[in-house]
């Protein structure tokens, strides 16, 4: 886009080229009268100046109006002739007056299309939106796995809290059994300490009044034991060792067992005894787990035994 001072650059020097025209036409015509009347009489030559279209016919019209409105020069007076000849003299040659190039600059073309330059842009801020949209994304699912990270450690702390809990009190449960057991065990024994601390004292004085002989002690029959002290004593242990897992009330069993001097049994067998094999390994288990009563029994020890077991003992008599 041209500016003020670009025309007036423009306007300047188009005045200066006219005005050097100008000036050369007007040289030119004040040469011509000396050139015509120059002795030797030899060929003239002619100059034309070629210029462009516009200013040439712009300078012709200018001079044509200073040539009309100055007055007509006043021819000189014609030169004394000379009889030598003198060469033609050659009217000297003007230089061309070099045109003044144009100071307006012509504005370059637009060679980058703004359509694409907007686009490109836009493909920019795009592509950027894009990048921190993704990197917002990857912020916010780096969050979440961190949080379930946590949330997973928390959850597996606490379970860990809660199975040593559960194993605690189970120890505490175990503990408390073991506590009453020994407790039981405790009193049984003293019980049956009490029993044969007792049962030895009253055996005292009917040993010294009437003292059986051996062959008297074998040949009592199950019937005697079971009214005695003896029988009762066996009983107690049976039913302290026995478990009753599966054994049907209110039933009665014939058992024989074959046991040595201390208690130690050796042999289990059953007579009548409509218990299955489950209920008859829970006898015989418990009649194993520990010695029969023998301390404070010796004299009217059995080596063979029948007795009749049935559960519970309380409703079977």
């Amino acid at each position: 886009m041209e500016t003020n001072a670009t025309r007036a650059r423009a306007v300047a020097g188009s005045l200066a080229i006219h005005l050097l025209l100008a000036f050369v036409l007007y040289w030119g015509m004040l040469m011509q009268p000396e050139i015509a009347n120059a002795p030797g009489g030899g060929a003239v030559i002619e100059a034309t100046l070629v210029a462009a279209p516009r200013v040439a016919q712009a300078a012709s019209n200018r001079h044509a109006e200073r040539a009309a409105a100055r007055p007509a020069p006043t021819p000189p007076p014609p030169p004394t002739p000379t009889p030598v000849e003198s060469p033609p003299v050659r009217a000297p040659e003007q230089p061309m007056p070099r045109q003044m190039q144009s100071q307006t600059q012509v504005p370059k073309p637009d060679t980058v299309d703004q359509d694409e330059v907007r686009r490109t842009a836009q493909r920019a801020a795009e592509r950027a939106q894009k990048e921190q949209d993704e990197r917002r994304r990857q912020a916010q699912i780096d969050l979440d796995r961190k949080q379930q990270q946590l949330q997973a450690e928390n959850r597996q702390r606490q379970a860990q809290a809660d199975a040593m809990a559960r194993q605690l009190a189970a120890i505490r449960v175990q503990r408390a059994q073991a506590e009453r057991q020994a407790a039981l065990a405790a009193e049984r024994l003293k019980q049956d300490r009490d029993m044969r601390q007792m049962l030895a004292r009253n055996a005292a004085p009917a040993a010294s009044a009437a003292a059986p002989s051996p062959a008297r002690a074998a040949s009592a029959g199950p019937s005697q034991l079971n009214d005695g002290p003896y029988k009762q004593a066996i009983a107690d242990t049976l039913n302290r060792n026995w478990k009753h897992d599966g054994v049907p009330e209110r039933t009665h069993c014939e058992v024989h067992f074959t046991q040595m001097r201390g208690g130690d049994v050796l042999k289990v067998s059953f007579g009548a005894c409509p218990f299955d094999a489950s209920a008859r390994a829970s006898v015989e288990d418990a009649l194993k787990k520990e010695p029969m009563p023998y301390a404070g029994f010796e004299k009217v020890y059995q080596r063979e035994v029948t007795i009749d077991v049935c559960y519970p003992e309380d409703a079977c008599k």
